[in-house]
């Protein structure tokens, strides 16, 4: 047989699978399903999933869902804005002053890198991307090199 004809290959397995017996399911696991699949059925709307719901109940949730969020932010925005929020906001800060200064030490070594990383010549960046590359795509060769030829050992043996 052809394996490079696609519809060959396709007519081969499907009559490979065909004559492959189908298996039963174990007794009482077409019981259990079929129980669950009558529970199920027998649901409330409420107890099913979103689909299930009716459509008038699902635009309602959505229009409640929608001016809960608006409800939210616009309380989010007041109290943004009240000056209570600006104390709080300085207690904070003073709390959780090792956020700020990690983040200072961060910023500032991401900056000692991009200099240092803006000395090195490009060419010599697009040599180490590409001997990277390159021994990625050995190490993948070898990989299924191996595979070949353990594969192929195995076969000969069985």
């Amino acid at each position: 047989m052809n394996t490079n004809d696609p519809e060959k290959l396709e007519a081969a397995v499907h009559r490979l699978l065909r004559s492959v017996p189908d298996r039963r399911a174990p007794a009482g696991l077409e019981g259990r399903v079929l129980a669950e699949l009558v529970r199920r059925a027998s649901l409330p709307w409420w107890r099913r999933s979103y689909a299930y719901w009716p459509s008038s109940v699902r635009v309602a949730f959505f229009i409640i869902s929608a001016l809960a969020a608006a409800l939210v932010v616009s309380g989010l925005i007041v109290l943004g804005s009240s000056s209570g929020a600006q104390e709080l906001a300085g207690g904070v800060t003073q709390r959780f002053s090792w956020i700020v200064m990690s983040r200072e030490i961060a910023v500032s070594a991401y900056d000692r890198a991009r200099v240092f990383v803006g000395a090195i010549p490009s060419l010599w960046l697009y040599g180490a991307i590409g001997t990277i590359a390159v021994c990625y795509a050995a190490l993948g060769a070898v990989g299924a090199a191996t595979y070949r030829v353990l594969t192929f050992a195995r076969q000969n043996h069985s």
